[in-house]
């Protein structure tokens, strides 16, 4: 396949991301909106991926296809997650990490978080892993989960749900499982999966 300009990276970038949130492909509108060109302008990128080998289309509506693309897609990085006591809630993209796309649904919204602390290492998760977390606001018993405790700090936990409590139970039997009134935990998204780079 033949090289890309910076700019059709970018292009080709957004649509495989558009793709892993949506399950299905841009418009031609959406990219030109997402990059504030002309449809024409918008057009003529998608010409050139297509002639380059990287995506097929259609004329109908949607019908961009991504070839040839690895098995791995970028997801954004946005912060710290605590394994052990709540830290405070970040969200800002701090780096990019490739993540397996067997890890990710279609149809879901997904980021990753870097772990600190060591609540969770019998779920085989420590200090500076990465989790890569599918976003929901609903879970089931024994998921892991990220939430958010009094809209302030975040924390990764085991959750299950009790008449009316939610308890927040760490894998690691030195700590103490966290009971909470359901008001004050928010579900921001399950873990699906975790990454870890060796030095």
């Amino acid at each position: 396949m033949r090289q890309l300009t910076e700019r059709q990276k970018k292009v080709l970038e957004f649509i495989t991301s558009y793709f892993e949130k949506h399950g299905y492909s841009p418009s031609i509108r959406d990219i030109a909106k997402a990059f504030r060109i002309t449809p024409r302008g918008a057009m003529m990128h998608l010409v050139a991926l297509e002639k380059k080998g990287y995506i097929s289309r259609s004329k109908k509506a949607r019908s961009i296809k991504l070839l040839n693309v690895g098995e791995a897609v970028r997801l954004p990085v946005v912060g710290m997650i605590a394994a052990g006591n709540a830290i405070e809630a970040i969200e800002r993209v701090v780096e990019m990490i490739e993540v397996p796309k067997q890890m990710l649904k279609t149809g879901f919204e997904h980021y990753v978080l870097k772990v600190k602390g060591d609540s969770m290492v019998n779920e085989h998760i420590v200090e500076n892993d990465y989790v890569v977390i599918r976003k929901q606001d609903t879970a089931e018993n024994g998921d892991i989960v990220s939430v958010l405790v009094d809209n302030s700090e975040t924390t990764l936990k085991k959750i299950y749900f009790e008449d009316d409590k939610i308890v927040l139970k760490p894998a690691n039997p030195a700590l103490k499982p966290i009971k909470l009134e359901p008001s004050r935990v928010k579900i921001t998204g399950k873990v699906v999966g975790v990454i870890r780079i060796y030095e």
